[in-house]
């Protein structure tokens, strides 16, 4: 793949300036919903059914949006999901304060927000060689970063000082700046190759039928299915975790709102100044060595939750936490990248993006309820769990994806040595 111009590389800036805009809104979900969903009367196992649903419509738009990225391009997927997104903070604003309603709002913002990382992830694929991926998801993982220091910061003493209302008006204005940056001032990428597919699929009829799917996730390969077994575990304990941190931060440890915005907001932190780092590493010795080692930071952080009882302490696991993070999100995201072909990428994340849905559709569901019966000490244990499956199935089954044939400009039945 050719180095790409300066023109592509200007277009995946100004996707990662919309993410910016975005992951403000983004970042304060899991901050802010779980305590405004209580405040109106909803139950902590049910706040994880409302925490579920989203992902699970995620499940839907997730599949969907790699589909419609390979027949209808990246950018119209993008905008229709964020403009979703970006709708539905209004209505939280101004619809009723139910838990039906709720359900609703949730399943909608769901189906929108999930469809922009498989978009995302896609156009990076498309522009980048894989000798650089790692560095563009790292990118890509610092939007978040800054969306991470400014949302939860932000966020935490503008609720105190005003009301929800006005919080999720703020948030639907920064999603439709996102949304308006898309459409003026980002081009198309998607490959000749995926766009020859969509049309040979097509004319076969194979696009939405039930063999044509199944024909495009056997041609995955092996190799695929156990890197997406490996992170459906990973994530499945993880957000038995996350979507509750701010009822154990408010309840168990006793901190006001802005104080919980500086634990969420110290991600940030951790984000952009390891992130960088994590996606030259990434590039430069291969994605599995930063990977593992993310997840062995993982495993220790989920143990340390379990023992710490002071803010001070908590921040510093928190940190660790989210350097772990800062070196997960990008090593997997080029991992799942290098591990697809051009032909099948947008396919193979849209697949990739719905088994993450479905993790978190399923960590959300059963947090709330272990969390309710066992406590947090639980729930800890069971992140630790998760993750050490999935370094024990990488360590076994995956190997180094940037080696493979197909990123080395060779064809996938080459056996001859990989070379540099």
């Amino acid at each position: 793949m050719l180095e790409p111009s300066a023109d592509a590389k200007r277009n995946y800036y100004m996707v990662i300036a919309a993410m910016v805009a975005m992951q403000v809104t983004t970042s304060t979900i899991y901050m802010v919903l779980p305590v405004f969903f209580k405040l109106n009367g909803v139950t902590n196992t049910e706040s994880g059914v409302l925490i579920a649903i989203g992902t699970f419509a995620g499940i839907i738009s997730s599949f969907f949006a790699g589909r419609y990225s390979d027949s209808h391009g990246r950018k119209p997927v993008l905008l229709a999901g964020m403009a979703m997104y970006s709708a539905v903070f209004y209505l939280f604003a101004l619809g009723g304060k139910d838990f039906n309603t709720f359900f609703i709002l949730r399943f909608i913002e769901g189906l929108g927000f999930y469809i922009t990382p498989v978009a995302v992830m896609t156009i990076a694929g498309d522009i980048f060689p894989p000798r650089q991926r790692g560095k563009a998801m790292a990118l890509y993982t610092m939007a978040s970063g800054i969306g991470q220091l400014v949302g939860p910061l932000g966020a935490g003493y503008f609720i105190e000082a005003a009301t929800y209302t006005t919080y999720f008006i703020l948030c639907g204005v920064f999603v439709t700046i996102g949304t308006l940056v898309v459409l003026f001032f980002v081009r198309e990428t998607r490959p000749e190759a995926a766009a020859k597919k969509a049309e040979e699929d097509k004319l076969k009829k194979q696009t939405w039928s039930l063999g044509g799917i199944l024909h495009d996730v056997r041609a995955l390969g092996a190799l695929v299915g156990f890197f997406f077994l490996a992170v459906l575990f990973y994530r499945t304990g993880n957000t038995m975790v996350n979507p509750f941190m701010s009822i154990y931060l408010t309840e168990e440890l006793h901190l006001t709102m802005g104080d919980t915005g500086w634990f969420f907001a110290v991600r940030a932190f951790m984000t952009l100044t390891v992130a960088p780092l994590a996606g030259w590493m990434a590039d430069k010795w291969g994605r599995k060595m930063p990977f593992l080692g993310g997840m062995g930071l993982l495993i220790a952080t989920m143990l340390g939750y379990r023992v710490v009882t002071s803010f001070d302490h908590v921040l510093i696991i928190r940190a660790l936490e989210s350097v772990s993070n800062a070196i997960l999100m990008p090593t997997t995201r080029a991992m799942v990248t290098d591990l697809l072909t051009p032909e099948n990428r947008a396919f193979g994340n849209g697949l990739y993006n719905t088994l993450v849905d479905e993790s978190s559709t399923m960590g959300s569901v059963a947090g709330g309820w272990v969390y309710d019966l066992y406590g947090f000490g639980t729930v800890f244990a069971i992140g630790a769990i998760t993750a050490a499956l999935c370094m024990i199935i990488v360590i076994i089954k995956v190997p180094e994806p940037s080696k493979l044939p197909h990123n080395l400009g060779k064809k996938p039945s080459d056996s001859a040595p990989s070379r540099h």
